[in-house]
């Protein structure tokens, strides 16, 4: 999953959602003195998120869609995806929560602790606030862009450049995996907080 999904996962508290939306940038095993324990279990859960989805039948079907020169990307093309779906079906799994609402009270919770971040990442989430992102999924449009921007990160990522003209006529498809998968999901991650340790 991509940053809106991990954030609209993680429980509510600053250091939770922070280690929510670090699972991409820190490497290792998880528990040493690097980051209070709270955050090292948002890291800890959105692995787990990661490992889940990747697993998924619906995810894979989404996979399925994309050309072959995007399969390889295509933890980076669905997931950003998903976070479109996401953002357009925002109240069947929010609760009262509104979007707009939500991503303001994330990026005040991110600001609080960003401290605890390198330097490096704590540079992005920066970017990733003042630029908007977590709004930018809202349109198709806003997908293209994103795309674009990633694409643009090294040579290795730019086939995704054009990722969103390959793959105007199978969203209604991917959006009803999307459907499909996003409630298993959260079904996923509640059962998780309930195990033991």
């Amino acid at each position: 999953m991509n940053f809106l999904a991990h954030l609209h996962l993680a429980e509510p508290t600053p250091e939770l959602v922070l280690g929510n939306l670090l699972g991409d940038f820190v490497k290792g095993y998880p528990w040493d003195d690097r980051f209070p324990r709270p955050v090292w279990k948002g890291i800890v859960e959105h692995r787990a998120v990661d490992a889940f989805t990747d697993s998924h039948p619906e995810w894979k079907r989404s996979w399925d869609l994309l050309p072959d020169h995007l399969k390889r990307f295509a933890g980076i093309v669905v997931d950003i995806y998903y976070d479109h779906f996401l953002h357009r079906h925002w109240e069947l799994f929010s609760g009262d929560e509104a979007i707009d609402g939500f991503i303001d009270r994330v990026h005040g919770q991110l600001r609080e602790v960003l401290y605890l971040a390198e330097d490096e990442v704590a540079e992005i989430i920066d970017m990733m606030i003042r630029e908007r992102w977590l709004e930018s999924y809202r349109t198709l449009e806003g997908v293209d862009q994103t795309l674009k921007r990633v694409s643009q990160r090294s040579e290795i990522l730019h086939p995704i450049f054009e990722a969103a003209k390959d793959l105007e006529n199978d969203l209604k498809e991917m959006e009803g995996h999307f459907l499909a998968f996003y409630p298993d999901l959260i079904q996923h991650v509640a059962e998780m907080r309930t195990e033991p340790g």
